[in-house]
């Protein structure tokens, strides 16, 4: 298997705005030159103004924790909210890798340990001024530029200060207005001089062209001609140009050689080398009509040809009724096959993953660890990943360059994500990002619709149903185990689960948490099912599985007692020493026979552990006993453990009467109860496994994992799946 490229993550709050596509284009290429794999992660909704309704796709930057990632480049700029600005702090403020930013210097990303890129923008306006004077020879020239407090506004306006200096045009601070980057500073500043408050200039330099578009906008309804009785020149060109009258003459940023520049910077520090010598690249004029010179018309004539494109696919993409289909699918398959039949709409696309939180669907439940991902472009079967690996992508398809990952979402409620492959520079547009939120909605509905089905099949058959947990309720197991029948050779075991041992008085508090951990524990038994093998609730504490497999009952039942293990809610509330199961094989035995003999086995360990925590250090044991199976990842020593600095072999001669079993094997052993919870439940290979129960070495786990349980690795999973 050939070595994993490094990932280059970049993060920006719009992955398809004209200046992120021109800084992507250099740094995806760059990357591409040299070996690195491109993973950008954005949103898709308004950026501008902030909507508490849109949050939850904010949560689609927690990726950026994948340990896959080996840098970051940050597009400062595109982040216009400071509440996200600061959560973007934090969140890479929280990561080991190298950062770098491309843009204007912004308060909130100053907590970061980055180096800034950006171009000049005081030369560049320099320039833009000089050429007014130069070759227009304009002396009255006002500059219109963004907020005091931004350091790009003063850079701007100080390369306009010197522009007028360096010609011998005399300066007060009177030629320079301040707004806010918007269209709406620069129609109030047109309507100043429409009104004749102010002396209409020979020329207005505008700091960004949205502000000149309000300007032209005004002047246009105005009768004032443009550049007849002013001219009106920009900095920051961008494709939009065309849509106003007459179009302007932009100073065009090099940000495709920036986002290049930044991208080896990087490379160089990940290499450990001296990154190149960082010059800010120039920018260039693009003519158009606001100025005097002649226009470049194969640059407007190019302009005209890609919105008309654009409008074109726009037009076609309205008629698609991809997304009334998706309200109306009522299964995963149909809604699968309904957006792979649309994805005429995503345009140059190499690949499209559709990757879902194993839980998606639940509408109470965190996020899960396991992504159900499958291919909406080649129809290749589905297939499981951890959420944070991003390698993945890029191992099924080697020619992509770049993979968009943007996140699928409702409310308070993330989905998943779409994973958006391309074999070369490129980037999505607006089609792509309402597919996206269609995708959304039908998510949502589909959603529904099955909590809807799951509450009248309740209702229908709530004589043979559980209330709290919807499970097979006593008599529904009956009626199921009268009709099971046992296939391939297996044996039907009737497995018995009991929790809480050692129930707690309860408050209104507790009963909430008591009820949460219940609902737990019939997720974690569903899990241990599957699709085949069948599962109630017969009483408040004791839970009942028939189960048909190959495995001894010890096999069984200890992986019942793993794959809870694994279930947050439940051993949070109750611990790890707080339940018992058993599996027995059912011979001719009746229903209530085989019950009562597991209910006895049951009594039996529940004495066993009472007796243990009859030792007074047992809750300290306890507290020890829970951090080493929630952290199984971490290396424990005793001495860690402050309450027993002193003291070792008082703490592990405890530690054993407590629980039964030595402190290091029981660090061995919550290891291998979750690599047995992965191996049952997930698809997931050896070295994922391995590395998620937190051994370096894949090779040493299958040796200690076939030291703990008698069979390697691969064959305890064929066992308990067969």
């Amino acid at each position: 298997m050939s070595a994993k490229r490094p990932i280059i993550a970049v993060v920006t709050a719009l992955a398809n705005g004209f200046a992120e596509k021109e800084l992507l284009g250099g740094i995806i290429s760059e990357n591409r030159k040299n070996g690195y794999d491109t993973v950008v992660f954005s949103n898709i909704y308004n950026i501008v103004q902030q909507n508490d309704e849109l949050l939850c796709e904010q949560k689609i930057y927690d990726f950026v924790r994948s340990p896959d990632i080996s840098g970051v480049i940050l597009l400062c700029e595109s982040f216009v909210e400071e509440h996200i600005r600061t959560r973007i702090a934090e969140l890479l403020g929280g990561t080991d890798v190298p950062i770098i930013g491309i843009g204007t210097r912004l308060a909130e990303f100053e907590t970061l340990d980055y180096t800034l890129l950006s171009t000049d923008d005081r030369r560049d306006l320099a320039e833009l001024t000089s050429h007014l004077i130069e070759e227009h020879g304009f002396t009255d020239i006002v500059l219109l530029t963004g907020m005091r407090e931004i350091e790009s506004s003063r850079l701007r306006a100080d390369g306009f200060r010197d522009a007028l200096r360096s010609h011998g045009i005399a300066f007060d601070e009177s030629r320079i207005y301040y707004g806010d980057f918007w269209f709406t500073s620069g129609e109030q500043l047109a309507d100043r001089y429409i009104s004749g408050e102010l002396a209409l200039p020979q020329a207005v330099v505008c700091a960004n062209d949205i502000m000149a578009y309000g300007m032209l906008r005004r002047f246009s309804d105005a009768g004032i001609r443009v550049p007849e009785q002013v001219t009106v020149v920009s900095y920051e060109y961008s494709d939009t140009r065309i849509y106003y009258s007459p179009a302007l003459t932009s100073l065009r940023k090099d940000r495709r050689s920036l986002g290049a520049a930044a991208a080896a910077h990087l490379q160089a520090v990940l290499e450990g080398r001296t990154p190149p010598e960082f010059v800010p690249p120039r920018g260039r004029l693009v003519f158009g009509g606001s100025c005097s010179c002649t226009a470049d018309e194969a640059q407007s004539l190019s302009e005209l040809r890609d919105a008309e494109r654009r409008k074109n696919f726009i037009d076609l993409s309205l008629f698609s009724t991809m997304e009334h289909r998706l309200t109306l699918c009522r299964d995963m398959d149909e809604f699968i096959r309904i957006i792979s039949e649309h994805q005429w709409m995503i345009q140059d696309k190499l690949n499209i993953f559709l990757c879902l939180f194993s839980d998606w669907n639940e509408a109470d439940s965190e996020s899960s660890e396991i992504m159900r991902t499958v291919s909406v472009t080649d129809g290749s079967a589905p297939f499981e990943t951890d959420c944070l690996d991003l390698h993945g992508f890029f191992e099924r398809d080697r020619s992509a360059a770049v993979c968009y990952l943007d996140p699928l979402f409702s409310g308070q409620k993330l989905f998943g994500y779409m994973a958006l492959l391309y074999g070369s520079a490129s980037s999505y547009d607006d089609v792509y990002r309402h597919w996206l939120k269609s995708v959304s909605i039908g998510l949502e509905f589909l959603r529904l619709k099955n909590d809807i089905r799951y509450l009248i099949s309740c209702q229908n058959v709530s004589e043979y149903r559980d209330t709290l947990t919807g499970m097979n309720n006593e008599k529904g197991l009956r009626r199921a185990f009268q009709a099971v029948r046992v296939h391939d050779n297996k044996r039907l075991y009737l497995v018995a689960l009991r929790i809480d041992l050692f129930p707690r008085q309860l408050n209104d508090e507790e009963i909430r948490r008591r009820t949460e951990a219940t609902l737990g524990v019939s997720k974690a038994i569903a899990k241990f099912c599957g699709n085949h093998d069948i599962s109630g609730r017969v009483s408040e504490d004791t839970f009942v599985c028939l189960v048909q497999s190959l495995a001894e009952p010890e096999v069984i039942s200890d992986l019942l007692g793993a794959v809870l293990l694994q279930e947050k809610a439940y051993i949070s509330y109750a611990g790890t020493s707080s339940f018992a199961c058993c599996a027995i094989p059912c011979g001719g035995e009746s229903f209530d026979e085989l019950l009562a003999c597991s209910a006895e086995l049951i009594k039996e360990e529940q004495r066993r552990i009472a007796a243990r925590r009859r030792n007074r250090h047992y809750a300290d044991m306890l507290a020890v006993r829970d951090r080493i199976y929630s952290e199984t990842e971490a290396a424990f020593e005793p001495d860690s453990e402050n309450s027993f600095t002193d003291r070792i072999d008082f703490f592990r001669r405890n530690y054993k009467s407590c629980f039964g079993v030595a402190f290091h094997q029981d660090c061995i052993n919550a290891r291998i109860a979750k690599a047995k919870y992965y191996l049952a439940t997930t698809s997931l290979g050896i070295n994922d496994i391995s590395e998620k129960c937190g051994y370096m070495d894949y090779k040493y786990f299958q040796r200690q994992f076939a030291a703990n349980t008698g069979l390697p690795a691969m064959r305890y999973r064929n066992l308990i799946k067969g």
